[in-house]
Formats: structure tokens, sequence, C-alpha cells
């Protein structure tokens, strides 16, 4: 009789267990970290300006103590940090003005969370130097060979004709 009994406790409780490992449920959990979504970058002019698109969940509008406070740019290993106020949405850009553009730079971003910190940093881009700054250079050096050309011309010309 024992052994029927100890084996019946045995069966309910194996039972019992499977019942409640198979009742847990695995939820996903949405991070609430924010992220990055693009770094690009476009010229007004001969000014560079950064644009960084950011993400963060729940939408600030449902709890305004959790927000990105800061959006951090490090621009060929310098960091820049860029204080932000409250958002009202879950996406959101952030522009920077990189300034007159005759470098090449690298530049990645990351945003920081009041509540959850910061995002991991994005990828890395490239910001060449300005196409129309490099147009304009060479547009000069040619001007400049053209006028030494057709000065040494007219010299040559108008010497010979002096002589005769």
């Amino acid at each position: 009789m024992n052994r029927k009994l100890l084996f019946s406790i045995v069966a309910v409780q194996l039972l019992l267990g499977t019942a409640m490992f198979a009742s847990v449920q695995v939820l996903t959990v949405k991070a609430l970290v924010p992220s990055i979504v693009s770094v690009s970058y476009h010229d007004v002019g001969s000014t560079t300006w950064l644009d960084i698109v950011v993400s963060h969940l729940p939408p600030p509008a449902i709890d305004a103590s959790h927000y990105v406070s800061v959006v951090q740019l490090t621009i060929n290993g310098t960091t820049v940090d860029l204080s932000q106020e409250t958002q009202s949405t879950e996406t959101f850009t952030v522009q920077y003005n990189l300034g007159p553009n005759t470098n090449s730079y690298t530049v990645s971003a990351r945003a920081l969370c009041i509540v959850h910190g910061y995002s991991a940093s994005s990828d890395p881009i490239i910001v060449s130097e300005s196409i129309t700054g490099i147009i304009g250079i060479l547009l000069i050096v040619m001007a400049t060979a053209t006028v030494v050309a057709a000065r040494k011309t007219l010299g040559r010309r108008s010497g010979t004709s002096a002589l005769q």
C-alpha cells in the first residue's frame, strides 16, 4: 500500500509540474532603450548638415518622464552631446551643423534614454568633402591656368609685332 501511495504522489507531482511548466508563457519584451534608425547628411550651399533619426518606445506622450535626453555624436573620435527636450513622437530627427565641408568625417550616433541608458552606436558613416567645393576649386584652377596661358600667348604676340 505504501508503494501505491508513493507512486500516486509522484505521479501527481509530475502532472502538476508538467502543467505548471506548460502554463508558463514566453513573452517577447520590447526594449525601451532608444535606437538610431539612420544617420545621413546633406549639403546646403557649402554647409553640411547631419540628420539623425531616433526611435524610442513607448510614445513619450504616455510618460513624459521617459524620453531621450541626449543624442551623442562621435565625429572623427570627438564626442558631441546634443541635449534634447521631451519628444512628442516615437520617431524624431535631430539635425547637426557640421559647418563648411572641407574635410572627410567619420560619424556615428547613439541616444540616451533617461530611464534605460544609451542605445547601441549606429554604424559609422563617412561624410566626404562637398562635391560643390571640389568643383569650385577645380574651376578656379582651370580659370587661373587659362588666364596664365592667355597672358603668355598675348605677350608673345605683342612682342613679335612690336619687333616688326
